[in-house]
C-alpha cells in the first residue's frame, strides 16, 4: 500500500514539529541538551495530542549522534532506524493487549542487557493504565531503579487509573487539548504540502469538531478530501462527520421559536434522511446555544441570531434540557421520539418566555409617557401622600404585611420545590436516618448504574441527602432542573424511592431541594421554628399539628367521660 494516512504522513519528527505542547517539548529539549533527563516519564492527556509522537522524538533525540540543542538530526543511522521502526533499542509496547504480569516480567528480565546500537534503551508503554495490578507491581522496582542505560516512557489517557506508587517514581507531563487556531494552522500547512485547495470555513469546522485532537483533525480532513474532488469544502466536512451547518441549525431554532413544531419535525427528518447522526446533531445544538451565550456576553454581531433575543437564563435552561436528552438518547432504542420530544419541550419553554418578553415590551412602549404626563403623575402621587399623612394612616402595618409576604414569594424558586413538603421532612428529621442514607447513597447511585436505570443516573450523580426521617428523605440537587423533575415527575420519583428501598430496606418518600437554595431554606425553617409562626407555610404546618393534637385531646376526653378517669390510660406513642 503506497498511500499513508495524513496523520501518519505528518507525524512530528522533531520537537519543533509538535503543535500545542510547548511546555512539554521545551522541558524535554532542555533536559536532553543539559544531559539531565530522568529515567522515567508519564505522558498523560487527551487522545491525539502527541504523547506517542513526542516519546519517539525523545527516543531519537537522546540517542542521536548529532543532536542540535536537544533536537534530533533525523539523518543519522540511529534517527533513521527509530523513525522506520527497525532500531531494536526502542521498544514500543501496547499495554492494552500486553497487560499481564508475564509481559512485564519479560521487560524486567531483558532491561538489564545493554543496548545493541544506541546509547539508551527506551521503553514506550502506550495505554499504560490498562496494565493489571499484578503487572504494575512487577514494574515498580524496575521503574524505581532501572539500569543507567534504560528509560521508561508511560503514555496514558486516564492517569487516575495509574497507582500513586508508579506516578511518584516518574516525571509527569500533562498534555493539553490543542486550541482551534493551532489546529487550523497545521491543517493549512498539510493542505499546502499536499497541494489541496480548501475553504477556510472547512478547516475551522474540522478544528472545532476534533475537540483538541490533532490526529482526529487530520483523520477528518483525510476523509473530507477523499469525499470531495481535490477541493476541501465545508459541505464535504459536514457530510463526513454527520454534522449540521449553522444556517440549518438557525432555521431549526427559528421554527422552534415560532412554535411551528410541525416544520421543525420536517426539518429534523430531512437531517436524518441526509445521513446526519442524531447524537452529533444534539451536540451541534448545544454548541449553537453555547456560541449564542458567548456572543451575547461579548455583545458581538452574528449572522445566525435566532436565539439572540432571549435572556441568558433561558439559554442556560435550554442547554440543560438538550443535555438531558443527549444523556437519555444514548441508551434509547427509538432516538427519533426522544428528539421530537426535545423539539416540543424547547418550543413550550421558549413560548412561555417569549410571551412574557412580548408582554413586558408592549406594556413599556404603550405606557411610556412624555415629560408632561410624568410631571402630572408625580404631582398626583405627592398629593395622595399628603392626604394619607393628614388622615394619620400608619405605615407600619403595610411594612409588616410586606415583610410577612416576602418569604411566601421567595419560598419557592420557579415552582421547583415546596416549602411545605420540606418543613414536613425537617419536623421529623433525625441523625440516625440521615446517617444511614448518607452511608448508603453511593450504593443507591451504583445500583441505578448497574441496573440500566440510565434516566436516574444523571439525576442521582450530583445529589446528596441532607435530612431524613422514618418516612421521608430530603435530597439536595446541584441542578435546579433535576430538582424540578424529581418533585414533579411521579414516575421518576417512584423509581428513586424503589432504589432507595432496595438498598436500605425501608420505604421513604423523596423530596427535592436545589443546592443553591438549601442554606436559605434551612435558615428560614430554623428561624420559623424559633419565632413560632413567621410565614404562611409554617402556619399551615403547625396548624395541622395543632389540629391533630386537639383531635387527640378530644378523643381522650370523650373516652374518660364514657369509661371514667381510672379506667382510661393514655399512652404516648411518640
Amino acid at each position: 500500500m503506497n498511500y499513508q494516512a495524513l496523520y501518519r504522513m505528518f507525524r512530528p519528527q522533531a520537537f519543533s514539529d509538535v503543535v500545542g505542547q510547548t511546555h512539554v517539548t521545551k522541558t524535554l529539549r532542555n533536559a536532553i541538551s543539559k544531559q539531565k533527563q530522568s529515567h522515567a516519564y508519564i505522558f498523560s492527556g487527551p487522545r491525539g495530542t502527541g504523547k506517542t509522537s513526542i516519546a519517539k522524538v525523545f527516543a531519537k533525540a537522546i540517542n542521536c549522534e548529532h543532536n542540535d540543542d536537544g533536537e534530533p538530526c533525523n539523518e543519522c543511522a540511529i534517527c533513521t532506524g527509530i523513525t522506520q521502526g527497525t532500531n531494536s533499542d526502542v521498544i514500543e509496547i501496547d499495554a492494552a493487549s500486553n497487560n499481564g504480569v508475564d509481559e512485564i516480567r519479560n521487560i524486567r528480565d531483558k532491561v538489564k542487557y545493554a543496548p545493541s546500537e544506541s546509547q539508551y534503551k527506551v521503553y514506550i508503554i502506550d495505554e499504560v493504565h490498562m496494565l493489571t495490578t499484578g503487572a504494575f507491581n512487577a514494574l515498580l522496582k524496575t521503574l524505581e531503579e532501572p539500569p543507567a542505560h534504560a528509560i521508561f516512557i508511560l503514555a496514558t489517557t486516564e492517569p487516575h487509573k495509574i497507582p500513586p506508587t508508579i506516578i511518584s517514581r516518574a516525571q509527569r507531563f500533562d498534555f493539553k487539548a490543542i486550541n482551534e487556531e493551532e489546529i487550523v494552522e497545521r491543517l493549512k500547512f498539510v493542505a499546502e504540502e499536499q497541494e489541496i485547495d480548501y475553504d477556510d470555513e472547512a478547516l475551522t469546522f474540522i478544528a472545532k469538531t476534533s475537540e483538541g485532537g490533532m490526529r482526529d483533525a487530520l483523520s477528518i480532513m483525510d476523509q473530507a478530501i477523499a469525499f470531495g474532488d481535490e477541493h476541501l469544502t465545508l459541505q464535504d466536512a459536514l457530510n463526513v462527520t454527520g454534522s449540521v451547518d449553522e444556517a440549518s441549525l438557525n432555521q431549526l431554532f427559528t421554527e422552534i421559536i415560532d412554535g411551528d413544531v410541525k416544520s421543525a419535525f420536517t426539518t429534523y427528518h430531512q437531517f436524518v434522511s441526509d445521513g446526519k447522526e442524531v447524537n452529533r446533531l444534539i451536540n451541534d445544538m448545544i454548541y449553537f446555544v453555547r456560541d449564542t451565550i458567548m456572543n451575547k456576553t461579548s455583545e458581538s454581531t452574528v449572522e445566525y441570531d435566532a436565539l439572540m433575543g432571549f435572556e441568558l437564563e433561558t439559554l442556560y435552561q435550554m442547554i440543560d434540557v438538550i443535555n438531558d436528552t443527549l444523556v437519555s438518547i444514548r441508551f434509547s432504542v427509538n432516538q427519533n421520539v426522544h428528539f421530537e420530544v426535545l423539539l416540543v419541550k424547547l418550543s413550550e419553554m421558549i413560548k412561555g418566555q417569549a410571551t412574557t418578553v412580548q408582554h413586558v415590551a408592549t406594556t413599556s412602549v404603550a405606557a411610556e409617557p412624555n415629560n408632561d404626563v410624568l410631571l402630572q403623575r408625580m404631582e398626583q402621587l405627592e398629593n395622595e401622600l399628603k392626604t394619607l399623612k393628614a388622615q394619620g394612616v400608619a405605615t407600619a402595618a403595610p411594612t409588616q404585611s410586606t415583610k410577612k409576604q416576602a418569604p411566601s414569594r421567595g419560598a419557592q424558586s420557579k415552582n421547583t420545590f415546596s416549602m411545605q413538603q420540606i418543613a414536613k421532612v425537617l419536623d421529623k428529621a433525625n441523625k440516625d436516618d440521615i446517617k444511614l442514607l448518607k452511608g448508603h447513597w453511593e450504593e443507591v447511585v451504583d445500583h441505578a448504574k448497574t441496573n440500566d436505570m440510565k434516566s436516574l443516573v444523571s439525576l442521582l450523580q450530583n445529589s446528596e441527602p441532607v435530612a431524613a426521617s422514618e418516612t421521608h428523605v430530603l435530597i439536595k440537587f446541584e441542578e435546579e432542573i433535576h430538582c424540578e423533575i424529581v418533585n414533579k415527575d411521579d414516575d421518576k420519583r417512584a423509581n428513586i424511592e424503589n432504589v432507595v428501598c432496595n438498598i436500605i430496606d425501608k420505604t421513604v418518600k423523596v423530596v427535592g431541594v436545589p443546592s443553591d437554595q438549601w442554606m436559605r431554606v434551612r435558615s428560614e425553617y430554623l428561624q420559623n421554628r424559633k419565632s413560632g409562626q413567621s410565614d404562611e407555610t409554617t402556619s399551615s404546618v403547625e396548624g395541622e399539628h395543632t389540629a391533630d393534637t386537639s383531635e387527640e385531646v378530644d378523643v381522650v376526653q370523650k373516652a374518660k367521660d364514657l369509661f371514667g378517669d381510672n379506667t382510661v390510660n393514655v399512652i404516648d406513642e411518640e
